[in-house]
C-alpha cells in the first residue's frame, strides 16, 4: 500500500492576517506570552500591525514565546508551510475551516500552536 500525500494549499497573506489576529485576540490567551516582529512589521500601514496583510506578504520572522516555556520559538513562512502539512495530515478539518472562512478562535489557535510548536501542545 502507499501513502498518499495531500500538499497544504497556501494561504493568501489575508488569510494569514485573519487566523493572525483571531489567534493574538482571543484563541491562543492560554499560552501565548509574547508574538514580536523581527522582520515584517515595518510593511504595516494599518494596525494593529498583525493585522495588515501586507506583513504577510512576503518574508516575516516573529519572535514567540509560550507561557510555560523559556524557549524562543520563531514563525516564518517555512513555519507556515509546515504547520499547514501537519494540520492536512492530523486536522484536515482545520485546514478546511481556515481556507472557507469558517473558523474561530479554536481553529486560529490549533492554526498558530501547529505553526510554531509543530504540533497541538496547549488543550
Amino acid at each position: 500500500m502507499t501513502a498518499t500525500t495531500i500538499e497544504a494549499p497556501a494561504l493568501t497573506a489575508q488569510q494569514l492576517a485573519d487566523q493572525i489576529v483571531t489567534a493574538l485576540e482571543g484563541g491562543s490567551n492560554h499560552w501565548l506570552e509574547r508574538f514580536d516582529s523581527k522582520k515584517g512589521k515595518e510593511r504595516a500601514t494599518e494596525g494593529p500591525w498583525y493585522s495588515d496583510p501586507k506583513v504577510w506578504d512576503g518574508d516575516f520572522e516573529i519572535e514567540v514565546l509560550a507561557d510555560e516555556d523559556s524557549v524562543k520559538h520563531s514563525f516564518t513562512p517555512d513555519k507556515v508551510k509546515a504547520g499547514l502539512a501537519w494540520l492536512m495530515k492530523n486536522h484536515p478539518h482545520r485546514v478546511a475551516e481556515i481556507i472557507e472562512e469558517t473558523g474561530d478562535a479554536e481553529t486560529a489557535d490549533v492554526f498558530l500552536q501547529a505553526c510554531v510548536l509543530g504540533e497541538i501542545v496547549y488543550g
